[in-house]
């Protein structure tokens, strides 16, 4: 046992060394006598001149006598990562020599360094400025990404249920619930344009009302529909893309108020659209309400059927509008 100076620290309280070894060390203090046999994590403090090393070690409490106040710890693995260093410091007590754990705690003395190797003034300045400077940018960016989340997160909603742009007109449905028996999109006005056998077994004929356009809207002959259901959709020659969907009914309100909308649709295009002054329709209680959007731009031909995510911006206050300004953007596809 090496009588060195040092003292440990266990569970908050403070205890005396009295003696150290590779595989244990003997403490003396005020020692709970019911801690026996108990195993516990130990700091193990050494002061040096200026600094101080401490090395966390697992021991075992035996030995412990109460009239005298002293016990001994046993480490519970001797050749842990504190060996290095606990071999270092008692060998560098026995020589007398101070310790200095690698370069960590050694110093170059002044007159031993070269002439000419320290930083002139200009460059520790020029140091110095550079570090301002990048503090100062990794602080605006840092503003500018929080500002941008707390606006998403505020100030816009994505509807759940995309729209689809469509050609704007008006659209045939289904009269009645029943099976597609004949579907015509080629029909001249007066001409039937498609017929639904309803459920009742009678067959129910839709004349085609004009000489328009017919898009067909996802039904086919044999196609089960429901009444209500859009069979057709009729525009005229001149008629332009617009886009339609469904909003939940708690999203209702944040499209009414919205200060601008966003659409994007899957190949990527951009668009900002309004809602029509009509663009609100009416449902059961708690169904999906329909809409209709109308695009600041012309939409391109080929973008008639795509579906499309809608993001809704609310009215910023005018607090804050100088750190979440936005312009709206500009549709990114090509007119027709």
């Amino acid at each position: 046992m090496l009588d060195m100076p040092f003292h440990v620290e266990i569970d908050g309280r403070q205890y005396r060394g009295r003696g150290l070894s590779l595989v244990r060390a003997g403490i003396s203090g005020l020692i709970d006598p019911h801690a026996a046999e108990s195993e516990r994590i130990a700091l193990f403090v050494f002061p040096f001149q200026g600094f101080v090393v401490a090395l966390s070690i697992e021991v075992r409490l035996k030995d412990i006598d109460p009239s005298r106040g002293t016990a001994a710890l046993e480490f519970l693995e001797p050749m842990g990562e504190h060996l290095p260093q606990l071999r270092h410091l008692m060998n560098a007590h026995i020589a007398g020599d101070l310790v200095t754990l690698g370069d960590t705690l050694s110093v170059r003395p002044a007159e031993g360094r070269k002439p000419g190797t320290g930083a002139v003034p200009g460059q520790r300045g020029l140091r110095r400025l550079g570090g301002t400077l990048i503090l100062l940018v990794s602080t605006v960016a840092l503003l500018g990404l929080v500002a941008t989340k707390v606006h998403e997160r505020v100030f816009t909603r994505t509807l759940a249920i995309p729209a689809v742009a469509g050609v704007e007109g008006q659209t045939l449905a289904a009269t009645a619930t029943g099976q597609i028996d004949f579907l015509n999109p080629d029909a001249k006005s007066g001409e039937v344009a498609f017929a639904i056998r309803a459920n009742t077994g009678q067959t129910l004929s839709v004349v085609l009302p004009c000489d328009c356009q017919v898009q067909v809207m996802g039904v086919q002959p044999g196609s089960t529909v429901f009444a209500g259901d859009p069979i057709l959709r009729l525009s005229t020659p001149d008629a332009a893309v617009a886009l339609t969907g469904t909003a939940l009914p708690e999203e209702l309100l944040d499209l009414a108020r919205a200060g601008a909308i966003d659409v994007t649709f899957a190949d990527g295009r951009e668009v900002s659209a309004r809602l029509a002054p009509d663009g609100l329709g009416t449902a059961a209680p708690g169904q999906p309400v329909p809409f209709r959007l109308l695009p600041d731009a012309p939409l391109a031909a080929d973008l008639t059927g795509q579906l499309a995510e809608v993001t809704l911006h609310r009215p910023t206050p005018d607090l804050l509008r100088p750190l979440f300004d936005r312009s709206t953007p500009d549709i990114k596809a090509d007119a027709p």
